[in-house]
């Protein structure tokens, strides 16, 4: 568990570079604020008088581990991220892939990758949506329900076919998940019967949607646009404002979804792949 001090930190460096480079850093914060013990998943250098000057994260969310971090623009060029870098290796040898996530206009970031043994994997389109909006019409037959227990099963199956997380990987992630208890996750049902599934994270006044999946042989069948509309319905009855939540740019019927439900594009994620060999 970080310190609050140091989510404090981390979040005064995030401003900075962010307001540097015009540019939103993908920090995963309802993960950085309830990180598990016994995991190094955060490494931090701090000057002699306590000023954090860099920091990287890594994060496992059922795939590939992934990798983001950031060195304040004034000790840039110094050799920090390197050096969080190599301190990270223990942790890094354990991954079966590493993606290295950096926004697309990023040039420190992509300063940084060209030097390194990484090749372009994809990119991820960050959507959201204002409550002014008009909320599509629901289905009836579509509702959602609080997940249980008992659905980590069916919950690990979607991930392994839709997201083509190995199913190993896919169960253990979603038995760390259900075990923190601080990201609801929704079972979607159509016509009483399960069809998909929904998470949603909070970030002060924003929610954000992730592991949005419908069983394939159920999909074109307007379940997901009524269980989208239904969660952005009943955020804003919350008073959530915005809604948020990210889509593979190639995934054309995804993007073609969320726009149909109202959510528009304002940021790109690039992820690149490291070639573990040569850690």
């Amino acid at each position: 568990m970080l310190a609050n001090k140091q989510l404090e930190d981390i979040r005064s460096l995030q401003q900075i570079c962010e307001e540097k480079e015009n540019i939103e850093l993908k920090l995963n914060w309802d993960s950085l604020r309830n990180r598990p013990d016994g995991q190094q998943n955060d490494l931090f250098q701090y000057d002699d008088n306590g000023k954090l000057l860099g920091y990287l994260a890594l994060y496992t969310f059922g795939g590939p581990m992934e990798l983001c971090g950031m060195v304040h623009p004034e000790y840039r060029q110094k050799g920090i991220f390197s050096q969080l870098f190599k301190q990270a290796r223990p942790s890094l040898e354990k991954a079966s892939k590493l993606l290295i996530n950096a926004p697309a206009n990023s040039t420190s970031a992509k300063s940084f990758l060209i030097s390194r043994p990484c090749t372009y994997s994809f990119s991820e389109y960050q959507m959201k949506r204002q409550a002014s909006k008009i909320i599509a019409e629901v289905n009836p037959q579509v509702t959602l329900r609080n997940a249980i227990e008992s659905d980590l099963k069916f919950l690990s199956y979607l991930d392994s076919v839709c997201f083509n997380i190995p199913e190993q990987e896919a169960i253990a992630f979603n038995k760390e998940v259900w075990l923190g208890g601080n990201e609801p996750t929704f079972i979607v049902e159509y016509g009483g019967k399960e069809a998909g599934k929904i998470r949603i994270q909070k970030e002060e006044n924003a929610t954000w949607i992730y592991g949005f999946a419908i069983e394939p042989s159920l999909q074109g069948n307007g379940i997901g646009r009524s269980a989208l509309s239904q969660v952005v319905m009943n955020e804003q009855n919350k008073g959530i404002e915005r809604v948020h939540l990210e889509v593979a740019a190639e995934n054309e019927h995804a993007l073609g979804l969320y726009k149909s439900c109202g959510f528009e594009p304002y940021g790109t994620q690039d992820y690149y792949e490291y070639d573990l060999n040569k850690l």
